[in-house]
């Protein structure tokens, strides 16, 4: 049989290239959300984009919960995403890049309410600009047992609190629980562990992927850790190994499917 070395040559270049083709699917996308939101800063449109209602986010979101063959066919790339973050452990900032342990650096939309035995009602109010309180009160709303701000978040500036070490441990304890909650820099595993069907999204039957049951949160995610695969490619701090082509591979066919919502 002939040697015909160059024939490895024609199959390697036959592959797709999907670190460029993801390249060239997040122009679009980066070109929209300048326009969109009036800003030439990357962290302040997608800041927006993961925190209100739009068409990227909603997109995503139908992906997650529908059942037609396009949505399937995107929850198995995330899965398969997933997979391949997992086997090749990328690094970022001294970070892994993992569904498992993700920050998403955004302040928690919702103010966190809860109450103990004795009726009285904790508050987490989270605000980037004045920072983040969290106040006690009884049921009346006639006496405050704790209030404080903390600007930036800061838990263990919380705990060493005067105000706060004189409180019972009970109330301590919730107080604690309240301010986590709103913890900008909290992290997050999208891996249900639950057997309970309630709570879990199949993304890959066969591999047995299942995410948890919050589609708003998984697209949060989702735009987090493509927009951190982008800036890896961009800035040069990726080896474009054939083994990381897999993790581009699939994010390329998570980003395709929601740039198409911005003809």
């Amino acid at each position: 049989m002939p040697n015909r070395p160059h024939i490895n040559s024609w199959v390697d270049s036959s592959q797709p290239d999907y670190y460029t083709m993801f390249i060239k699917s997040w122009i679009p996308f980066n070109a929209w959300y300048f326009s969109e939101y009036s800003t030439k800063k990357d962290n302040i449109a997608l800041e927006i984009i993961k925190t209100t209602r739009n068409k990227i986010r909603n997109r995503i979101e139908a992906l997650l919960q529908n059942d037609d063959y396009e949505s399937k066919n995107y929850r198995y790339h995330l899965g398969q995403l997933h997979l391949q973050l997992e086997n090749r452990r990328i690094m970022n900032y001294g970070e892994i890049i993992s569904f498992k342990s993700i920050k998403l650096d955004t302040v928690p939309e919702n103010i966190i309410t809860d109450t103990d035995r004795s009726k009285n009602v904790y508050k987490a109010i989270p605000n980037r600009t004045t920072g983040y309180k969290i106040i006690v009160t009884n049921e009346a709303n006639t006496t405050t047992f704790f209030d404080r701000t903390y600007n930036p978040y800061d838990i263990e500036k919380l705990k060493s609190d005067n105000q706060f070490i004189s409180r019972s441990s009970t109330m301590k304890k919730k107080i604690l629980e309240c301010f986590e909650r709103i913890n900008p820099n909290r992290s997050f595993n999208l891996v249900s562990v639950s057997r309970a069907k309630v709570d879990y999204i199949i993304l890959d039957s066969d591999s047995h992927i299942h995410f948890v049951s919050d589609t708003e949160l998984i697209a949060k995610s989702l735009i987090s850790i493509l927009y951190t695969l982008r800036c890896l490619l961009f800035h040069g701090e990726l080896d474009p190994t054939n083994s990381n082509l897999k993790i581009y591979e699939h994010a390329y066919f998570l980003l395709k499917p929601i740039i198409t919502e911005l003809r």
